[in-house]
């Protein structure tokens, strides 16, 4: 019974490859190979992708009994496959780089599995600090995660070049008027597109002298969107946008509309977008915006990105919850642990901090509910796990 829900995870997670890989790129434009391992805009985040996009395929297959040699062979090949079509799909780009990292990532799935009685059912002492230690790279991920979204500003002067024709975007078909600039404010005055966009089209792009792009203001389908300089398009991440939802549904094609980018300050932490009369401010990025460094989804809506939010911190803490159930999974452990002051419960405490006070030191949005939820649930969920199996192995 349990091979044949691995095989049918090994189907799921190749069929997943498959999604992901194959599909049409963001230009038109077909590549030749690449023999680096990693390059572009968003290099970093690429070869993150690669490698979790492959881990579970290496422990799938692993756990349906494939021996380890031939999971990792199984996973260089299907990588091989992949990069060969990507030859043929606009906007993909086929790269040994790519061959590399996802036969790495195989090979580390199979390794979660070999050594999972060494790292997943450690002892109760060893339990407790793996919970410690889970909560601690918790919080560094969230902290990371704030210093990668930060506001920065390249030295000035600045240049505005309007409609930017761009390999990454489309080109806006309407006409921009007028551009005001003020000291924390931007005003765009524009005529409509003959038909709204179906991808991220920058109605303004601001530049420093070395070409760093400072801002860009842009239309996306009814959306109004806004990416600025930020430490993770340095380290070639993903750049996330902010997005006014609806803003531009209003503008009907050939309309005259004026948009506007109000920036934080010290003493105003708000940042605002407006479209004619549509305005939304407090605008920002939470804790469990983190995965969009990584792989950033555009113009899903909201309540799609809201749950991935959730699952994103679900994820991050399940860990922290197991580990403290196993480390006071025995009378003695626990009386330790009471003793001293530390264990599982100094665990869970650590992720309550810092969902509390990464937000205050990095200026994000304070954590919403349901990353709270995906929090609590993933501890909670991790505890009952394991005491479960403790019960199961006393049985």
């Amino acid at each position: 019974m349990k091979s044949r829900i691995a095989l049918a995870l090994s189907i799921l997670s190749t069929a997943a490859i498959l999604f992901f890989t194959l599909r049409h790129g963001d230009n038109d434009l077909t590549h030749g190979w690449s023999y680096s391992l990693t390059s572009g805009d968003a290099a970093l985040a690429e070869l993150i992708q690669n490698l979790i996009l492959f881990i579970p395929l290496g422990v799938s297959l692993t756990l349906a009994r494939v021996l380890p040699g031939r999971v990792v062979a199984i996973g260089g090949l299907l990588s091989f496959t992949v990069e060969f079509l990507q030859q043929y799909i606009p906007g993909r780009d086929p790269s040994v780089g790519d061959i590399v990292s996802n036969t790495i990532s195989t090979a580390l799935g199979v390794l979660l599995v070999v050594a999972a009685p060494i790292w997943l059912w450690a002892p109760p002492r060893r339990s407790a600090w793996q919970a410690r230690l889970a909560a601690l790279v918790a919080v560094i991920v969230w902290y990371g995660t704030g210093a990668m979204l930060q506001q920065t500003f390249p030295p000035r002067p600045y240049r505005i070049v309007p409609t930017p024709n761009s390999p990454k975007f489309r080109h806006y078909k309407g006409e921009v008027l007028k551009v005001t600039t003020g000291e924390r404010t931007l005003e765009v005055r524009a005529v409509a597109a003959p038909y709204p966009p179906d991808r991220t089209s920058p109605l303004i792009v601001v530049l420093s002298l070395d070409d760093v792009r400072v801002l860009l203001l842009s239309a996306d389908g009814p959306d109004l969107t806004l990416r600025y300089d930020m430490p993770a398009v340095h380290w070639t991440l993903e750049q996330p946008d902010l997005r006014l939802r609806n803003g531009m549904k209003p503008v009907a094609p050939g309309d005259t509309f004026t948009a506007t980018f109000t920036a934080a300050s010290r003493d105003d932490p708000s940042l605002c977008l407006r479209v004619n009369a549509t305005e939304r401010c407090h605008m920002g990025y939470s804790i469990g915006d983190g995965w969009k460094l990584i792989y950033y989804p555009e113009g899903r809506p909201p309540w799609m990105l809201g749950l991935i939010n959730t699952l994103w911190i679900f994820g991050c803490v399940v860990g922290v919850g197991f580990w403290a159930a196993r480390g006071r999974r025995d009378e003695a452990a626990a009386k330790e642990a009471a003793a001293t002051g530390v264990g599982g419960l100094l665990a869970m405490g650590l992720v309550i901090a810092g969902l509390l006070m990464v937000p205050l030191l990095t200026g994000l949005k304070p954590t919403p509910v349901y990353e709270w939820f995906g929090a609590l649930s993933g501890m909670a969920v991790g505890y009952l796990v394991a005491r479960r199996s403790i019960l199961i192995n006393v049985q």
